[in-house]
């Protein structure tokens, strides 16, 4: 079991840890929906990272966010990321957000940032699927897929570092 280290993980992608993080969550993602082959994607696609999928009659879509600040703070960014994917993907219906912060709460209520996006998304008929700090803590992360979270999380020589030596 790989227990996520955020510091190891920025010192390891120093050179740029969005790009980084990016790569962990489409393969976590894919690994997720049975996707071993990929998924189409254009550079700098609008709104989400990939092209979205079909999924038991549910058109779903995923994004990631690597913060250096709050949730609250990058309200702005997530309701922009949301309004983005339904215009350029109008039968979106579920949208999977990672990143590697949590809301926090305020003073035991839920945030005032993520009441507005959960508002938002419902006017736009998306579920939203968070997929937060915790869990990348989680058995499918950290145990399912330990050989994905050692690259990420450890300063250990990862099978992706082997065969790149091979």
């Amino acid at each position: 079991m790989i227990k996520p280290n955020w510091d190891i993980f920025k010192a390891k992608f120093s050179e740029n840890p969005q790009y980084n993080f990016e790569w962990f969550c489409y393969l976590l993602f894919c690994k997720e929906f049975n996707k071993e082959f990929g998924i189409f994607r254009y550079i700098n696609q609008a709104g989400i990272e990939t092209d979205p999928i079909n999924v038991d009659n549910n058109i779903i879509g995923w994004q990631s966010k690597f913060y250096e600040t709050s949730l609250s703070e990058n309200k702005e960014e997530i309701l922009s990321t949301i309004e983005k994917s339904k215009k350029y993907y109008p039968n979106i219906t579920k949208l999977y957000f990672y990143t590697n912060q949590e809301w926090g709460q305020n003073k035991g209520k839920k945030p005032k940032g993520l009441i507005e996006v959960e508002n938002r998304v419902k006017q736009l008929n998306i579920t939203l699927e968070w997929r937060t700090a915790s869990f990348f803590e989680s058995e499918f992360v950290a145990n399912n897929n330990k050989i994905f979270a050692k690259h990420f999380f450890t300063q250990e020589k990862s099978i992706f570092n082997l065969l790149e030596n091979q």
